[in-house]
């Protein structure tokens, strides 16, 4: 028994995700904030008292989902506030599949999604992508069964940065019985949300969070907006004091800063062009983003995607090995902007790398 149990979770775990990584010290890897978070996130700190410690937190995050109602404009009862958007999306399909039960998961996404689902016993079924890694919406669409319980889309997409349009993303979710659960992680630095949707497609899941342009990662924030049986389900699923005090009262005052916000949208583009400019001088194809990750095609003087992670490591720059997302050919990498100072860093790694290449090759 215990043999069969240790083989499962080697096959399926959210410790093979590439979050686990190593980070070294010129890191462009996980999407956090190269700004922080919002000054007034400082302010939580000053106004600490005994009792952010000593006592349990609000279990059902009211604050903040007051806050979030208001911002918004959705029902507070129809926010589900966790540690963390991705412990939401370990919940959905345990509280919404019976086991064998269809979920549509796009080739090319978030791995996370497919791990889930695996260990809540559904049978996954992967859409195709387009032939410039976009989701397929028409493909998701034709998968879909009557046996088909759930589907996930990522937009902003993870790893592509490539959004879908906000039309088609309602237009999908009309033509189709299952919940469609859509991650805006990455909702801040590009596409239109469709959150304010909820109301009258009972269908629709929307999950958020505080780790991406709010810079909060460390304090683990997210959320969902759903109906109020799905928000009752997860309730019941969930752990029963979720998220600290400390974390409530930070996610809070971050909201209110729409001026950081802009800041951070601002400065990612600009960041994102850079570096898409500088890879392309070298002969990386990088795949055209709209948000904080770029899927970059690696030069063809290198194997494979592998063998220049490898040889970026050595140079003390880690970024994520495109080998960790479904539906890649062996030769892309994900690359989070950060700092123009680590960019810079990032680009002249490469240019050694090149250059030591160049005269290894020559002296052969």
């Amino acid at each position: 028994m215990e043999k069969t149990m240790n083989n499962n979770t080697n096959k399926t775990s959210f410790r093979k995700l590439y979050a686990f990584g190593v980070k070294l010290p010129i890191d462009l890897s996980l999407s956090e904030n190269p700004l922080g978070c919002s000054p007034r996130v400082a302010m939580v700190l000053k106004g600490l008292s005994a009792k952010d410690f000593f006592d349990y937190p609000d279990p059902d995050s009211s604050k903040l989902r007051m806050a979030l109602s208001k911002r918004l404009q959705v029902e507070a009862n129809s926010i589900f506030v966790t540690n963390g958007s991705e412990a939401i999306i370990k919940l959905l399909p345990q509280v919404l599949l019976n086991e064998g039960n269809e979920v549509v998961i796009p080739e090319l996404t978030f791995p996370m999604f497919e791990i889930a689902t695996r260990l809540a016993g559904g049978r996954i079924v992967f859409s195709k992508m387009t032939d410039k890694f976009a989701i397929d919406i028409n493909d998701a669409k034709a998968r879909v069964s009557k046996n088909t319980k759930l589907v996930f889309l990522c937009n902003p997409n993870n790893p592509t940065g490539q959004i879908i349009q906000k039309q088609k993303i309602l237009n999908f979710i009309k033509s189709v019985k299952a919940n469609v659960v859509v991650d805006e992680a990455n909702i801040e630095f590009g596409g239109e949300t469709v959150i304010g949707e909820v109301r009258r497609l009972k269908n629709l899941i929307v999950l958020r969070t505080f780790s991406k342009g709010f810079g909060l990662a460390g304090f683990r924030v997210g959320f969902c907006v759903a109906n109020r049986d799905v928000i009752e389900r997860l309730k019941g699923a969930g752990q029963p004091f979720p998220v600290s005090s400390i974390a409530q009262k930070a996610a809070v005052l971050a909201l209110e800063d729409r001026r950081f916000m802009k800041k951070t949208k601002e400065f990612m583009e600009k960041e994102r062009v850079f570096l898409t400019k500088e890879l392309s001088l070298r002969g990386f194809r990088v795949v055209e983003s709209e948000a904080n990750n770029l899927l970059v095609e690696v030069n063809k003087v290198f194997k494979s995607s592998t063998e220049f992670v490898n040889k970026l490591n050595e140079k003390g720059v880690s970024v994520v090995d495109g080998a960790s997302f479904k539906g890649l050919n062996g030769r892309f990498i994900r690359v989070s902007p950060r700092l123009r100072i680590t960019n810079e860093k990032f680009i002249k790694a490469i240019d050694d790398i090149l250059c030591e290449l160049a005269i290894k090759k020559a002296d052969d």
